[in-house]
């Protein structure tokens, strides 16, 4: 009979693998999935977890389709997620249904890729819609504390942006 426990204890660490790369069953497991996915420069992880309907609102620029995101401003946010730490400060949740949302503080300490320290606090709010067993985020939100950063990573995106083609 011990081997009953065995299985059990087998089965349980197999789900919970799966369970991970899932993205988790829970709206704040698919917050951390993608952070971790983020952090690993696993685009496809990344993208796994985002709903095609897709909105950023990134520290006052908009992507307004994950394709925009994917292309444009995940790899930055995969580069700084790579040379910070994120800590955990406070997270809410709340919704119901198949809509829910998760409202997190972070304490982001670390430097830029061009070496600028980074001490603040960033604050996430993530609007989540089921799909399936999981969940997908269909919206972030990203702000700062700190101005000055905020409007160092305003002035980097909108000189990557594409300039207006001529009529």
């Amino acid at each position: 009979m011990k081997w009953r426990g065995t299985v059990a204890a087998f089965l349980l660490l197999v789900s919970s693998s799966l369970l991970a790369q899932e993205g988790g069953r829970t709206p704040s497991d698919t917050v951390d999935a993608f952070h971790k996915a983020l952090r690993n420069l696993d685009t496809a992880g990344a993208l796994s977890l985002l709903d095609r309907g897709l909105v950023v609102y990134e520290f006052g620029i908009v992507d307004p389709t994950v394709e925009s995101y994917g292309l444009r401003h995940m790899p930055h946010d995969m580069d700084l997620a790579r040379a910070t730490s994120w800590k955990l400060e406070t997270r809410r949740t709340g919704g119901e249904g198949n809509d829910r949302w998760v409202l997190s503080t972070y304490r982001v300490t670390g430097k830029t890729v061009d070496s600028r320290p980074i001490d603040h606090t960033t604050l996430e709010t993530v609007i989540l819609r089921r799909s399936g067993a999981n969940f997908r985020i269909v919206h972030f939100h990203w702000s700062t504390s700190d101005s000055s950063f905020q409007e160092q990573i305003q002035r980097q995106r909108q000189q990557e942006e594409p300039a207006p083609a001529a009529r």
